[in-house]
């Protein structure tokens, strides 16, 4: 099966730099959808895994846990009005998801780590929450959601749109809100993610 992985910054593909397997996208939706749009167009994989680091809301994944994004939301598309936030889908404007993650192709490669790794709904942000403020404001605009990235969703629109199986894995770096409570832990996330990658890749390949 032909899979490209993809992921945003240069630390979460760092021991792939150069392996033409992968692809690194760019941190925010639109820098996301620009350089996947532009490498499906080079080649046309049976599949796409999107895999980093995430922000957990409380309820969520413990930092440093791994899990399964199933459901990926454009969670703050819409209108902030005095009354709260209005989302795109009851302007009638368009819809924030859900953008589903192929749940065949996320069992195989569940299976391929052992199995059993949480699954949750995912909150893809223009603006990730850095302060409590901002975190309920996330929270309010998709109360599903127990993750939070900057691409997920935009992976998802790409590739549903092309007709390409996809799925994410993301890795808890640290808790939504003041970023000096937030429990940080990138390297331990990293710590994580990369030799579950790995295995991934030796199990597909």
């Amino acid at each position: 099966m032909s899979i490209l992985w993809v992921y945003a910054a240069g630390r979460e593909g760092e021991p792939w730099a150069g392996d033409p397997r992968m692809l690194q996208l760019g941190v925010g939706k639109v820098a996301a959808t620009l350089a996947l749009a532009r490498g499906l167009s080079e080649q046309r994989p049976e599949a796409v895994v999107v895999f980093g680091v995430a922000g957990a809301h409380p309820g969520g994944p413990a930092v440093g846990e791994p899990c399964w994004v199933v459901d990926d939301w454009l969670a703050d598309e819409g209108v902030m009005t005095p009354a709260g936030f209005v989302p795109l889908e009851a302007l009638g404007l368009g819809r924030r998801g859900p953008l589903r993650a192929d749940a065949g192709f996320t069992d195989r490669l569940d299976a391929a780590l052992g199995g059993g790794l949480p699954r949750v709904v995912g909150a893809t942000v223009s603006t990730c929450s850095g302060t409590d403020h901002q975190a309920e404001l996330s929270r309010a605009a998709c109360p599903q959601a127990l993750v939070e990235t900057m691409e997920g969703a935009a992976v998802g629109t790409v590739c549903d749109a092309l007709g390409i199986a996809w799925a994410q894995l993301r890795v808890i770096s640290n808790r939504t809100g003041d970023r000096e409570a937030a429990g940080w832990d990138l390297d331990g996330a990293l710590a994580c993610l990369h030799p579950m990658v790995h295995r991934l890749l030796t199990a597909l390949d």
